[in-house]
């Protein structure tokens, strides 16, 4: 991948051809609704005119629509995979599992704390701003990095570790309020939730068997292999 020239998908996502053809996906999905007469979902509400009269442009709902299937999808299955390899380093969450009730509450956001599927983003200053005795101006670009956020030992206790009951829990995974909260949050939290409820009902015991492997990427944090043995109950 490291050899290939990705110039000429530069504006899609991830330097990816990929995004070309999700691009299209979106304007046959859309025109294949319209056809049918089906105005439900997401996809419409973000289509129809704002207050003020405004439209979101086609470039502008392509490129939501690519966001939405990848947020969507890389980071839920990263966090599970970050949640069974902690079951395999912190033996006592199975348990913790198994007992159910409260922890049930807050697993699933510690398991996503743990994870930090997007590791950073990218914005621009709009206005000066001091912060920790830096100075940062109008029109810098500047990183905030969600993977050292959620483990700063100054907010979190034992941030290096998996603590299931751990609350409040205030992580940055999701963005934190306005306009660029996950969208997907609520379901994120159901599908970890449930994943991890029905995989201890079944099993007494899971390990590691061979060394894990992460994906080769800066900006997406995900484990590609983690062979475990597990022992069914």
């Amino acid at each position: 991948m490291d050899k290939l020239q990705t110039d000429e998908f530069r504006l899609m996502p991830f330097n990816s051809p990929a995004g070309a053809e999700l691009y299209l996906y979106a304007r046959d999905l859309m025109a294949d609704k319209a056809r049918r007469g089906d105005t439900a979902g997401v996809l419409n509400m973000i289509l129809e005119p704002a207050k003020d009269g405004s439209e979101i442009s086609e470039t502008e709902f392509r490129n939501f629509f690519c966001l939405l299937v990848a947020a969507g999808n890389d980071t839920t299955r990263y966090s599970i995979a970050a949640g069974i390899q902690a079951l395999c380093h912190q033996p006592e969450l199975l348990a913790q599992m198994q007992a159910g009730g409260a922890v049930w509450e807050t697993a699933a956001d510690e398991i996503i704390r743990w994870a930090t599927p997007a590791i950073y983003f990218r914005r621009t200053a709009t206005r000066d701003v001091e912060m920790h005795d830096k100075l940062i101006r109008a029109g810098d670009k500047l990183l905030y990095w969600f993977i050292s956020a959620n483990r700063d030992d100054s907010y979190f206790d034992d941030a290096f570790r998996v603590g299931l009951m751990r609350n409040p829990n205030r992580h940055l995974a999701f963005g934190q309020f306005g306009p660029h909260v996950g969208l997907g949050m609520w379901l994120a939290r159901l599908e970890v939730t449930v994943l991890f409820q029905e995989l201890a009902k079944r099993i007494s015991h899971i390990e590691a068997s061979g060394p894990q492997k992460f994906l080769r990427s800066n900006f997406v944090g995900g484990i590609k292999e983690l062979p475990v043995r597990v022992t069914p109950r």
